[in-house]
Order: C-alpha cells, then structure tokens, then sequence
C-alpha cells in the first residue's frame, strides 16, 4: 500500500506532495470561485477553493493533516470514498468521528479503492459544509487512460450556495443569491473537453447545460455509466458527474448556465447562475446571448426520465449485485414533527422534524461504536413500516442504528410518505456505494415492483435520489464493517433527524474486520 500526504489548513490551505510515483497534488483555485460565497460575516472560514488529484491504484493510502484555524470544530467527511473497514476517519459528527477544535490538528487516513473520476470532500459537522469542500479527483491507471475520457483537458466545476448571513445562523433558512456571470471557460474548435460537475449546494438540486453543445454523461458518483448525449444534465445535492462535450460552434460566446431543481410545494427560486464558454478562435466573432435549455424548476417527470436513463458501464456479476434473496429494509422518509414530551430544549407544542420510519436520529454524546457502551444507540429499528406507525402523529427522537451481518445481500427500498411541501430527497450512504435497481412514483408494491428491478447494469452510486412522490430501491452486499451513517443531503432536513447509521458487524477472516479505534482521535469531553 502506498502513501501519500497532504496538509489541510483553515483559514490557510496547503499542500504537502509525498513524492511518491503515479501519486500528484495540484494546488491553486479551482473552477468557479466567483459562484459560491463565503458568509457576509465570515465565523466560518471562508470557501477553500483547492483540490486533491490522485493516480490510480487500488487500497492507496493517503494521509491528509487538517488544521482547524477556523471559530467552530469541524470534521471532514470524503464524500464517496468506502474507506474500506476503516469508519474511524469517515467524518460525520459525533458518530464516527468527535470535532477537531478550533486551533487543533488532526490526520486522517483516507483509503481509495476502486473509485474513478470525480468526488469530493467536505466538511461535516453543523452547517459548516457551506463554505468548506472542493473536489477530490481519482485517475485511472497509465494504461486506461489514453481510452478514457479521462484523457481530455478538464475544468471543475462546483455549484454551491450563497448564503448572505452566518452559515451559523441560519440552520433553517436558505438565502440562494446569482451573481452576474464571472467564471469563463476558454476552448478551441474541434477540440473534446471533460467537465467534473459536484453539486455542494445546501439544499438545491441543479440542472446545467451549454447553449448548443451536447453533453455526454460518462460518469456519475465516481463510477461508469455508459454514456448517453443529453441537452442538460441535472445532479441533486451530494452528487458528481463527469460530462465530456465537443467544441464544435462558430461564434465566440455560449452561456453556461446552472438551474435551480426543486418538485416541492414551495416557492422556488428560479434564477440562474451563469457562466461563459469562450472559443478561443471562433468563425464569428459573435456573442451568443441565448441561455441553454433548461427544464423547469419543479418537472418532476423529467427529473424522473433523466435519473432513469443512466446504466452502468457494465453488466454486474453476482458477487457485486444481489440477485437472489435479499434482506429488504422499508424506510419511510417523511418530514414530520417531534413529541416533545419530556425533551427540555423543544417547545411545548412541539416542534419540525424529519424521519426515517418515525425514528428522528438524535446524534450521539460519544462516538456510536467506540468501547461498545450499550447506552449510546439502539439497535432496535423497525425494517419495515406498519399500520401503528403510519398513523403516528408524531416522529420520535433516538440514536437508533441498523444492524448487518457481514455479506449479508441488502435491500433498501426509500419511500415518500406525506412530503407535502418537503420535495424529493438525496440520499448518501457513507462506506459504500450501491446500485439503484429500481425507481418509480407512488407506493412501493414488494410483491410487484421488484419485477421492475434492473439486474443487469444498474448504476452504481453514493447518492440516490427518492422524488417527492415516489419510491427508490438500491442494493449491495453488506462487505465493509464498521459504522456507517446513512442520511438525506439537505441540510436543515438533516438537523431535524433525517439519518441513521447502519452497523456492519465483522466478518470472520482478519480482513474482513472493522480496523482498531486508532490513537489520537478528538475528544468527544467528558
């Protein structure tokens, strides 16, 4: 196993090469800095806009210093990454992981394995994430490369969103702002470029197109897909995407422009956030004013044809994809309130809420799984919704986690249950991506639906989407123990209780068991 290191500091960002082979680091601003904002009244640093490259090899290493200059404790999540056996350095807040502290240091060990493309870190813990993330690219192998579309020169782009007051301040309100357009790309005719898309935004999914140039999907979530042309391409929050395009117009100036997607019954905001796409040796020395197409801002069923239309690269063998019988987990996904009865910092008449089968996820005082002290969760979790809990007028609060054997084939089916304005949910599973084998409106029928599944090359992902009115299933083999916290990528839904964690128990040879809790972690205090 090789290793590589890099230092992480807020407010100053660094970077440290290992000078090891096939392994690089690039420093320097990325894509679109003008487009996401710090707070008007930064307490949080302010937006790190570096980014971590990485050659290609299975089981790499990689040891990150991160340096908290900032006013909060934080922790680093790297979005995508299974970090085989290895939940210690995954991130989340208090499940995993305790807060490094302001003016504190702490190194992660972060392990690659057969991840390609584009993902991206962030941080996780509060609403810090805001204005703390950028991307994390991983090429593939010298030998592959040359017939990737890895091989063409590439621009990153993240959307994030601005907030015009403290991140701190603000758990539950959202203040999206469009700047007037500031970021350029520069091409040449007939020339193919690849862009690596990472929506970071708070709460909003994101269309993007190019006035009259195709896109062709080629990756999403850090795996293939068999690439398909499309107008637009749209990613809900916590997702990535690897587009390739063809400079092939004659004027000098396109729009590039991001859209706002939301099927909820709110008021949605519709504005638009642009960018130029400039040829450096155009025919027509004309300035294209027209904006791409974008589907509206509440299309639900075009949101649905398009997550629909994405295939794995390649058909999957059953050692990767479940085929036979699974253990189906049934999680309601609702947004609802809390009982407060007995809770002493929630009003009487209680108060917003949002849940994974009525279970409103209170995380831990310490870490879920460090010494095994019974009283920090529960293991006891209703798989499946019944009549008692579908006629429940309130969610209740618990650190209540799921438990899996190791190998166990999996099944999870999300369903929508009384949404009302709440919309459609990404849902990001850490330790694992999984496949999404089937996704439709209504309710899900077990004895009908999974005739529906795709079993032959379903995409494989680290964040799936559940519309506002429908359900979505994934599956996977339960095969890296450890802790591993599932959760909806929308902010304020997720400080109101819209996650778990699952507990993947060890296998019985030595590598199939969840690595020691190292030395050195942060404190959780007393």
């Amino acid at each position: 196993m090789s290793f590589l290191i890099f230092i992480l500091t807020f407010l100053a960002f660094s970077f440290l090469n290992g000078r090891l082979p096939v392994a690089r680091a690039q420093s320097g601003p990325i894509s679109m800095p003008p487009i996401a904002q710090a707070p008007t009244t930064p307490t949080l640093p302010p937006v790190e806009y570096k980014f971590i490259r990485l050659g290609f090899k299975e089981d790499r290493r990689v040891l990150i210093h991160v340096q908290n200059n900032g006013a909060y404790g934080i922790t680093i999540h790297w979005h995508g990454l299974k970090q085989s056996r290895n939940p210690w350095f995954d991130g989340p807040e208090n499940v995993t992981q305790c807060l490094i502290q302001p003016r504190k240091n702490f190194s992660y060990e972060v392990i690659t394995s057969n991840e390609i493309g584009t993902l991206w870190w962030h941080a996780h813990s509060d609403w810090s994430r805001a204005t703390i993330h950028s991307a994390f690219v991983i090429l593939p192998p010298p030998d592959e490369l040359q017939d990737s579309p890895y091989q063409f020169p590439s621009h990153t782009l993240i959307f994030s969103t601005w907030f015009n007051q403290d991140v701190k301040e603000i758990s539950d309100i959202i203040a999206q702002n469009v700047s007037e357009p500031t970021y350029n790309i520069t091409v040449k005719r007939g020339e193919t470029y690849l862009l690596r898309i990472v929506n970071a935004a708070m709460h909003e999914g994101q269309y993007f197109g190019i006035t009259n140039h195709n896109l062709t999907v080629v990756a999403r979530d850090a795996a293939y897909v068999k690439p398909f042309s499309a107008e637009y391409v749209l990613l809900a929050p916590g997702q990535t995407m690897d587009v390739t395009f063809v400079a092939n117009q004659n004027q000098s100036q396109y729009y590039m422009r991001f859209r706002y997607f939301d099927d909820s019954a709110v008021s949605t905001n519709t504005q638009n956030t642009t960018g130029y796409l400039i040829y450096s040796d155009p025919v027509e020395d004309v300035v294209n004013t027209n904006f791409p197409f974008l589907p509206n801002a509440t299309d639900n069923t075009t949101a649905f044809t398009f997550t629909t239309q994405l295939r794995s690269l390649y058909s999957r063998s059953d050692t990767e994809l479940p085929r036979g019988d699974v253990k189906r987990v049934v999680l309601a996904v609702q947004v609802d309130y809390l009982n407060c009865t007995g809770l002493s910092d929630c009003p009487s008449t209680g108060r917003q809420a949002a849940s994974f089968n009525r279970i409103s996820f209170a995380y831990p005082i310490r870490l879920i799984f460090w010494r095994h002290i019974p009283s920090v969760y529960n293991t006891s979790y209703l798989l499946s919704p019944n009549e008692e809990m579908e006629n429940a007028t309130y969610a209740y609060q618990g650190t209540n986690v799921i438990e899996l054997d190791y190998g166990d084939p999996v099944e999870i089916v999300f369903q929508a249950v009384d949404f009302g304005p709440a919309g459609g949910h990404p849902l990001h599973f850490h330790g694992y991506s999984f496949f999404q084998v089937g996704m439709n409106n209504g309710t899900f029928n077990s004895t009908t639906d999974p005739a529906s599944y795709n079993l032959d090359d379903p995409p494989e992902m680290n964040t799936a989407v559940l519309l506002g009115s429908g359900w979505t299933a994934i599956r996977f083999f339960a095969n890296n123990p450890g802790v591993w916290f599932m959760h909806y990528h929308f902010e304020s839904h997720v400080s109101w209780g819209m996650a778990t964690a699952f507990i993947v128990k060890d296998g019985p040879n030595e590598d199939q068991k969840m690595k020691a809790h190292p030395k050195g972690m942060p404190s959780c205090g007393s």
